[in-house]
């Protein structure tokens, strides 16, 4: 009589044809099962759920994680400042791509919002071209234009106060700027004009160069009325926030890269307390670059990624720095989401998950880019691990590679924990602040600045340089 192995009783019992299963792990009973169509629509509810998008505080999803010694809350210090301050403040807010800014900007919207503040939101977007300089007339017009536009939302009390965008055609008919020239007819025209007709904003540049005081008291003036309108319609004690989010994205390309930097470190040096506005606690978000360039000692709040290892030689790893991730993944996936797709309790020690958790360098939008990779190509369950390390592998294509002269960098700045900028010239700015944007630098604080190559390139970069290294030696014996 021929022996009957596990695999035919298996398939037996649970009525499965033998070939529907691979059996992987004898010790572990562990079995990739093919896709049901109720596991392929659970697949696509994860997939969609892990997209990278800003998040309202009161989305499921919403983790936070900025709640312990070693994550330091940027809304508490934010919103401390604005209640210590009372009736008027300026901060500068920032992030490096995909850190959740955005997010947490929403959530101290949210805060505010439940201690009778009024917030106005506007993002800059909408009225400034991220690849081009900036200048203070344009930033000026633009901050009351959106404030202006920001009261129009506010749908919920009828507040009387003109358009911004009407009152600045009727002040520009009053300079030698012919606005007919660029086809300017209306008042949302100029607001689309200011973005997407250069010439027209060169020309008001130039037009008003001369003229930024009387600008400003302009602006001032709008501000002014629309806050007596918003408190008329509330309360004459009504606090009111600007949150003027996204300038953050102004970066200039290849081609003006250095000149828009300089811009920017113009605009924000030379010409920060124009950015106060009367009666209003405005909080801009700025390139983070934007730290290493200021020459008037401002503060500039910054995200820092969550630290998983410690600043020390070994690197050693963060106690309980998983956790707060495991619960993002746990929140996008549903707890039978997450045990179907990684075989494992949620809440045991290590987990498959894992895995890509450490690879993400404490990166929201990188885990979230982990976890796509791992879940798109799944055609069976639970995840094996060959997909996972083809997940790693995939998204570390996305940075590789890089150049020599690049590598030698990133070698310093794993071996010191420092940005290694040798100057704060444009080009050293640049390249810096893209290696922190793509990730290749990971941005940390706790007590102090700290940086680290992310853990996806690490040794990449370091073998690069030994190489290289090598190959000098050979070429000067």
């Amino acid at each position: 009589m021929a022996k009957v192995t596990f695999r035919e009783r298996y398939c037996s019992v649970f009525r499965l044809p033998l070939q529907s299963h691979k059996f992987i792990n004898k010790k572990r009973r562990i079995y990739f099962m093919p896709l049901t169509p109720e596991d392929r629509q659970l697949q696509k509810t994860i997939y969609k759920a892990l997209d990278d998008k800003p998040l309202q505080p009161d989305d499921p999803r919403y983790i936070p994680i900025y709640n312990s010694p070693d994550c330091p809350d940027p809304v508490v210090r934010l919103k401390k400042h604005i209640e210590f301050m009372d009736v008027e403040s300026v901060q500068f807010f920032s992030g490096f791509r995909g850190s959740g800014k955005t997010t947490e900007l929403f959530r101290l919207k949210k805060e505010l919002e439940e201690e009778y503040y009024i917030v106005l939101y506007a993002n800059a977007l909408k009225y400034i071209n991220p690849a081009d300089e900036i200048d203070i007339s344009d930033l000026l017009i633009v901050l009351a234009g959106s404030f202006s536009d920001a009261i129009e939302e506010l749908t919920e009390a009828d507040i009387k106060v003109e358009s911004y965008w009407t009152r600045l055609k009727s002040y520009l008919g009053n300079t030698n700027l012919d606005i007919t020239e660029a086809g300017i007819k209306t008042g949302i025209d100029l607001k689309v004009a200011l973005s997407t007709t250069p010439t027209f904003r060169q020309n008001l540049q130039k037009t008003l160069a001369n003229r930024i005081g009387e600008l400003k008291n302009n602006v001032n003036k709008y501000i002014e009325d629309g806050v007596k309108a918003i408190r008329s319609a509330y309360n004459e004690n009504t606090q009111i926030v600007f949150i003027f989010d996204s300038l953050e994205q102004i970066r200039g390309s290849l081609f003006n890269e250095q000149a828009v930097i300089q811009s920017v470190e113009r605009v924000f040096s030379q010409h920060h307390k124009l950015l106060e506005l009367p009666y209003i606690h405005a909080i801009y978000t700025v390139p983070p670059w934007l730290k290493f360039v200021m020459t008037n000692n401002k503060p500039v709040v910054l995200l820092h990624s969550i630290k998983q290892w410690n600043n020390d030689a070994q690197r050693t790893k963060v106690d309980g720095s998983c956790v707060s991730l495991r619960k993002l993944v746990l929140e996008r996936f549903s707890e039978e989401g997450f045990k179907k797709f990684f075989g494992d309790d949620p809440n045991a020690e290590y987990t498959r998950a894992d895995k890509l958790i450490d690879y993400c360098g404490g990166h929201f939008r990188d885990l979230l880019t982990l976890l796509r990779e791992a879940v798109l190509p799944t055609d069976e369950l639970p995840i094996s691990d060959k997909n996972i390390e083809t997940a790693i592998a995939n998204v570390k294509s996305s940075f590789l590679p890089v150049s020599l002269e690049d590598a030698k960098w990133l070698a310093k700045i794993a071996e010191s924990r420092s940005d290694s900028l040798p100057n704060i010239k444009g080009e050293n700015v640049g390249r810096l602040t893209r290696y922190l944007d793509t990730h290749l630098v990971l941005y940390f604080r706790n007590g102090d600045d700290w940086y680290d190559v992310h853990p996806l390139i690490r040794d990449e970069v370091m073998q690069i340089v030994k190489n290289a290294e090598a190959k000098d030696k050979l070429t000067q014996a």
